[in-house]
Order: C-alpha cells, then structure tokens, then sequence
C-alpha cells in the first residue's frame, strides 16, 4: 500500500509544484449565502407480463397461482437541496420510495461538504455520487461510481460515503492545456462490531485528467486490500463537430468469478481486462444515436450459463424446499448482477420533437448479448405538455429463447407509466 501511496503524494507535488505562478486568493467579491431546494414527484404504474417456464420466476412463486399479467404502483420522492457560502458548500439528495402495499424507504443518495481550499483545489467529505468513466451504458473505470443500469443509465442511485481531495491546474503547454487530479479515500466496507473499522482495509482510488492534443483522457486506478485490484484509462473525443468517440479499458486483479457446479457455488480468482468501445452521433436531423461494444472477461460464457440455468431449472422442477432455498442462496450470491455475461452491444436512439411535434421525445433502445443473441429492447417516449410535468410512457420487450440471459427472465415484456412533477 506504500507504493500506492507515494505514487498519489507524488502527483500531488507535481500538481503543486507550480504554485506560485497561480493566484491562490479566494476573491472577495464571492456572491453571499444560498440555499436551493428542487427535486420531484414520480408516480410510476408497471405492467408485467410474466413468463411461467422461467425458472427464476418458478423459484420465486413456488407452489403459488400467478397470473400471467401482474401490476405495480410505487411512488417517489427525490428531495435535493444546496447550501452555498463563500468557501464552504452543503449538498445532499435523498429519495423516498412508497409502494402500494404502504411500505415506506427513506434513502439519503447524497450528504456532502465542500471546502474551497485556494481557487484551484477542494476537499470534499460524506456521501456523493461520483461519474468516472466515459461510457453512457458501461462503465468499466467506474470504480467508484454507483451500480448503474444499462437499461436505464440516468436513473438516480445513492452514493459512497469518503473523503476526496481535487487540484485542478490550467497548463501552458503545446500538447496539454487542462490537467485535473482527485484522489478518494474510502472507509473498509466490513466493520468491526459494526462501529469502528480496520485502517489497513481503507480503499483508494486516484483520477488523473488531462485535456491532450483536444482529447479528454483519464488515467484511474484503485487499491484495496479486499476488493479487487484495477487500473485503467478511458478517452473522449470529437472527430468532427457531430461525431463523438470514447472508449474505456480497465485491468482488475483477484476478481472472483462464480460459477455453479454439481448444485455447489464454486469461485475463482482471476486477472483480465474489462473495456468498452462506443461513439455518439448527431445527424443533420437532430437524432442522436448512442452505439456501445462492451467486454468483460470475467463474465460468463455461454456453456457456463447454460450449467447455471440448468441448474435453476432443475431445482425449480423438483418442488423440494431445500433445494429451492438453495438455489435462491446461490443465484443471490454469484448471479445478481445486472449483465452476467462478456459480451454485449448497446445502441440508443432518440428524436426531439419529430415532425414538428414539440415537447414530444421519443427513443428506442436495445441492449444485445452477443454471446446467445438474446436481447432487451425498450421504446422509452416522453412528452412534457406543461412546465414542470413529464409523463413517460416505457414499453419494453425482452427477447430470447429458452436458456438464454434475456430469453430466461421473470418476465418477457413490460409497460411503465410514469408521470413526474418537478420543483
């Protein structure tokens, strides 16, 4: 961990090594105290169309008569506010989320401090949310990021709780004309006596941005001593003023990989890359279309998930409680993660206003698993009549054939009926 050490305090000096040609000062002419409040009113009604030879969906209503067509209601309340002084800023986000059945969670998404410390660094302490990386549907470098969902990447998720210090500097230089560098220390995720932590397992993750040669690059890398090790770059870059490319590359270290064998949950540690390739386009007719190639080495193969729906399956045919049990224990495990297996392609397009139509935007979008050539596809339209009121009408379809990742979930197709106040 000394090493890593170093390395940060070393970029750290070279950051600051320059000082004296900057105006370190806080002007006086800072604008005086604010305090924002905004945020919204979502009321979301699903759809649900299951599929009964899922054998997910059989383990989890076992011995119970469903209908095929299921609803949902649920509410929800994002609340944000900002606090401003001259040097100090208070930020934080909370969501509350109401479901039909009267259950009622309260979640603080974001709690945070920020303290200007001269005109070109900050430090930054409690809960926030961070955005590494350049992918819009992956994100292989977000190693602090929050856990997104390629079907929905703009969803609000909660933060990590740390400390973080950033220094930026604007260079002089032929080739390089920004650099930014931020460094985040992260409490040990396991406690002891669920009040004080080991010091040893702090995590670390440092970012160093550059603005080289008009391309955005950052160079990331994390340390812990119980999660895995990673390092990595990502870039962004405008080819032409409509064209847009990016990319990320990611290596890890002692990553466990889960694998199901003999009704026995069985793990390995592996060293591998994770990346992602993408552009963005603008055309002549104001369409933007987002198209992604993600890799995860670490993902499942297709032989290795057809063992694993087998096994689902087969728990799910026996009506034993035990095994039933246990296969939810090891599907919770080693398989709840959002996209199991190495390869997929995301493509995103959408249309403000077509024909004329204001306040009318509508997008379509698939997320295709390149490894069984299963897929999900949604249609997301959104149309705000008003000022501060969107209503968003969401059908999507997963398709796939038996055995395979989309072709196997709970349910094959869905209608989301959101509407939305906002503050």
């Amino acid at each position: 961990m000394k090493s890593q050490l170093v390395f940060c305090w070393l970029v750290l000096f070279w950051f600051t090594a320059e000082a004296g040609e900057y105006d370190f000062t806080i002007p006086d002419d800072q604008p005086p105290e604010t305090m924002q409040l905004s945020g919204n009113l979502d009321g979301k009604y699903s759809l649900f169309e299951s599929r009964p030879n899922s054998p997910i969906f059989q383990l989890q209503y076992t011995n119970q008569s469903i209908e095929n067509l299921l609803a949902a209601y649920r509410m929800g309340f994002y609340l944000n506010g900002d606090y401003q002084t001259k040097d100090i800023s208070v930020h934080f986000r909370t969501f509350t989320d109401y479901s039909h059945n009267g259950e009622i969670n309260v979640s603080l998404y974001e709690l945070y401090a920020n303290l200007n410390l001269t005109i070109n660094s900050q430090f930054l302490l409690g809960k926030r949310r961070y955005n590494w990386g350049k992918g819009y549907a992956f994100n292989p470098v977000g190693y602090v990021n929050s856990l997104k969902d390629p079907e929905n990447p703009e969803l609000a998720q909660s933060g990590l709780l740390s400390m973080n210090f950033e220094l930026a500097k604007s260079l002089n230089l032929s080739s390089v004309n920004n650099a930014t560098f931020e460094l985040v220390m992260l409490p040990a995720a396991e406690s002891v006596n669920n009040k004080i932590y080991e010091f040893q397992n702090t995590d670390l993750a440092a970012r160093l941005y550059l603005l080289i040669w008009d391309t955005d690059l950052d160079f990331i890398g994390y340390y812990s001593r119980v999660n895995p090790v990673r390092a990595g770059f990502d870039f962004s870059r405008n080819v032409s003023p409509n064209l847009e490319i990016h990319g990320e590359y990611s290596r890890f270290y002692d990553q466990i990989k889960f694998t199901e064998s003999d009704k026995i949950l069985k793990s390995e540690y592996l060293d591998g890359v994770v990346w992602l390739l993408g552009l963005r386009w603008l055309n002549r007719w104001n369409i933007t279309s987002i198209l992604e190639y993600y890799r995860n080495e670490v993902g499942l193969t297709k032989s290795e998930f057809t063992n694993y729906y087998n096994f689902l399956q087969n728990a799910a045919a026996s009506g034993n409680p035990d095994e039933i049990a246990q296969a939810m224990n090891i599907q919770k495990a080693g398989f709840s993660s959002i996209n199991l297996m190495q390869d997929y392609m995301y493509l995103k397009i959408s249309w403000p206003e077509p024909f004329g139509w204001i306040y009318f935007t509508p997008s379509v979008y698939t997320i295709l698993n390149l490894n069984d050539r299963s897929a999900v596809i949604g249609i997301p339209l959104s149309y705000k009549p008003i000022t501060n009121f969107e209503f968003l009408c969401w059908p999507a379809f997963l398709i796939g054939k038996s055995g395979t990742e989309y072709g196997s979930r709970q349910y094959k197709r869905k209608l989301d009926l959101w509407f939305r106040f906002y503050f």
